[in-house]
């Protein structure tokens, strides 16, 4: 009589174990790599829809700042209102700038500057370009970018510490380290077909939306950091606002 065989169940030797260990962290090291990219995409991602959320907030902000400063402060051209000129590009272009924070919600006037070259812009310096006090109109008349003549400010530029304590003008005010968006508005150039005319009851803009324009640095001593635009994003549009 013949005794029952009896079925043995062989485990993993040593060097097969260890050898199923190394492709799992292989595989796993690989998988880690791509998370910051997925973490910064994210961010990306979150960043891009506050930028498209802001459409509504720059249009109210524009529409607060009143049609006559919008269009002094987005100034392009020159003999519009003269019968016996022609229009023509200006020499000294103005750009108009609004910011808000990297949260978004609120829009606020910063200042009103000379159009600058994209070699200024990308240097190290704290500013878009030469900041500008005011503009003559081509009929008389002053308008006035920073202070009214009763020293009121109307733009971030023109704030000092007494106005930021001071309502209504606080709740406008953001601080220069938290101005994570710029919006950069202007008009458009001569022969486009959204050329700034005073018969128009409108007024057409290109809207430029950067970021990141200003970020916290606390080893500076003006706390903030200016990030030069070729390293910011960019979302265009167009834009118009009415008499």
């Amino acid at each position: 009589m013949s005794l029952p065989k009896i079925k043995l169940n062989r485990g993993f030797t040593l060097i097969e174990v260890v050898i199923a260990l190394a492709v799992f962290a292989f595989l796993i090291g690989g998988l880690l790599g791509f998370l910051p990219w997925s973490v910064e995409g994210v961010s990306k991602v979150r960043e891009q829809d506050t930028a498209y959320g802001l459409v509504d907030g720059v249009q109210v902000e524009l529409e607060r700042m009143g049609f006559t400063m919008v269009e002094a402060g987005t100034s392009r051209l020159e003999g519009l209102y003269s019968a016996f000129d022609l229009p023509r590009e200006s020499e000294n272009k103005f750009d108009l700038l609004l910011v808000a924070r990297k949260e978004g919600g609120k829009v606020s006037f910063e200042q009103v500057v000379e159009e600058a070259s994209s070699s200024t812009l990308n240097d190290d310096e704290t500013e878009e370009g030469p900041n500008q006090d005011l503009f003559m109109k081509e009929m008389g008349g002053t308008v006035m970018f920073n202070k009214t003549t009763s020293g009121d400010p109307v733009s971030l530029f023109g704030f000092d510490e007494n106005h930021q304590e001071t309502f209504p003008y606080s709740n406008r005010w953001i601080p220069e380290e938290e101005r994570y968006f710029l919006i950069k508005c202007s008009q458009f150039p001569l022969d486009h077909r959204h050329q700034h005319h005073p018969s128009n009851g409108f007024l057409s803009l290109q809207v430029d939306i950067q970021w990141p324009y200003k970020v916290p640095d606390p080893s500076r001593d003006s706390g903030f950091r200016r990030i030069p635009m070729k390293f910011r994003n960019h979302f265009r549009l167009p834009m118009a606002i009415v008499r």
